[in-house]
């Protein structure tokens, strides 16, 4: 447990008193930059902020639950599509565009040779118009010669392909107007549909000319942006690597979740065609939990990411430590450390899910007082910072309860004088932290005033 830093005044020096009071003051009026647009798009200082619910958005009843629009791709511009026209397995069925060549034999003028209209029909010499369309060669052939026995006695009628219909197959990319073109039959709106629906619906405007199976299939994705908010490091729009992005694609390019999220609710929102919204919670912490893999929702163009932050109170059987040292943590902490002793105030890099006894290795133990060490953290929820007194000794000695595990722009101070000093000073500072950047600039303006100097 953190706990407040011990009241007692004394005397402190007036004019640093109101230089840190003017420093504290003109870093909290800063309003941070929260997003981190990627490349491919234009640099803005608008702060991205976490999307609205609306009242059409539709969501899970429960995390296990996943709505069917997450278990889709819905097509969009930039997709293309890639269509196979495929005859079916097995005999060859007459199809739009064949042609044949039939031969009546001891009736030469009965032969004749055509072609199947885009209606699957052909004219016959005295039989007119008839239909040979999904028939097999064999079936096509009887068909004649039954409709020729009516004038004829017993004809021999041969009949043969002589030219296969065109290959019906083709690629075609979903313009801005959400069409594809489909040849010998025009545009097709697509766009917002699954390639399910796409597909039956190729079959369907094919299907006046040709009865033969449609396979359609994505040949290119068009690029995923995604924007994601909350307990991020760089919260922004972020462009997708790979082809079919997961969550664990994308947390990485933001730069990790921050110390504060709550990996068990993360939020995905997807925009619907029709303009409503529908959302889906996804449970990160489960799978690091288990060691298993994450969840398998892929991600599309426009989704959006919320990192929540963790309530009050819900932090039992939360293993912060377990999240740290995840990749889906940010990779790295920055710890300031002050030491009366070397005279300066310094920044030291850490892998996340560091402990005391890691920073301690940027101390120098042969002049520094390791029994009276204090580490003052920022609690964003007070407003205020915290203090614990830590024993570096028992630490190194294996103590565990010495050696806390490290959060993002902690401040460890080494020295009994210089600790005094902190807490008298917090005794007189009135006006409260306001958020990390003003903490942080406290300890700075500190450090150089108590110091003498020293380094970010």
């Amino acid at each position: 447990m953190f706990i407040e830093p011990s009241s007692h005044k004394c005397a402190f020096n007036a004019l640093f008193f109101v230089t840190l009071h003017v420093s504290v003051g003109l870093i909290t009026s800063i309003q941070p930059i929260l997003a981190q647009p990627s490349p491919s798009v234009e640099p803005s200082s608008v702060e991205f902020t976490t999307p609205a619910a609306t009242s059409e958005e539709i969501s899970p009843s429960t995390k296990e639950e996943s709505s069917p629009q997450f278990n889709r791709y819905f097509l969009d511009t930039g997709d293309t599509l890639n269509v196979i026209v495929q005859r079916p397995p097995g005999l060859y069925r007459l199809g739009i565009g064949d042609s044949i060549s039939v031969s009546v034999q001891r009736f030469p003028d009965l032969s004749f040779q055509a072609a199947i209209n885009p209606e699957g029909n052909i004219v016959v010499p005295l039989l007119g118009v008839i239909s040979l369309q999904g028939l097999s060669l064999k079936e096509a052939e009887a068909k004649i010669r039954s409709g020729l026995n009516r004038y004829v006695i017993d004809p021999i009628v041969l009949l043969s392909l002589s030219g296969e219909r065109p290959n019906l197959s083709f690629s075609a990319p979903i313009g801005q107007d959400g069409n594809i073109i489909i040849p010998q039959v025009g545009k097709l709106f697509v766009k917002g549909l699954s390639l399910e629906e796409v597909q039956e619906n190729i079959r369907l405007a094919l299907s006046r000319i040709t009865t033969d199976t449609v396979v359609t299939s994505l040949s290119q994705i068009r690029p995923v942006q995604v924007t994601i908010t909350g307990e991020v490091s760089r919260p922004g729009i972020y462009a997708a690597g790979v082809v079919i992005p997961r969550i664990t694609d994308i947390l990485p390019l933001a730069g990790g979740s921050t110390v504060t999220a709550d990996l068990r609710q993360v939020q995905i929102r997807r925009k619907l065609s029709d303009g409503s919204t529908v959302s889906q919670n996804v449970d990160l912490y489960a799978s690091l939990q288990s060691g298993g893999s994450p969840p398998n929702l892929r991600l599309q163009d426009g989704d959006a990411i919320i990192i929540p932050r963790r309530e009050v109170g819900t932090d039992d059987g939360y293993d912060r430590k377990l999240v740290a040292r995840s990749t889906l943590a940010v990779p790295q902490i920055k710890v300031r450390i002050l030491n009366y002793a070397a005279g300066g105030i310094v920044t030291q890099s850490l892998p996340n899910g560091s402990t005391f006894i890691d920073v301690l290795g940027g101390v120098n133990l042969n002049t520094a007082n390791l029994r009276d060490i204090a580490l003052v953290r920022f609690d964003p929820e007070k407003g205020k910072a915290v203090t614990q007194r830590l024993d570096g000794k028992k630490a190194l000695a294996g103590d565990a309860s010495q050696n806390l595990a490290l959060q993002d722009n902690d401040v460890i101070l080494v020295g009994r004088n210089l600790i005094g000093k902190l807490q008298n000073l917090f005794t007189t500072i009135t006006q409260p932290f306001f958020n990390v950047q003003s903490f942080l600039q406290f300890f700075q303006t500190f450090g150089n005033g108590f110091l003498g100097g020293g380094s970010n």
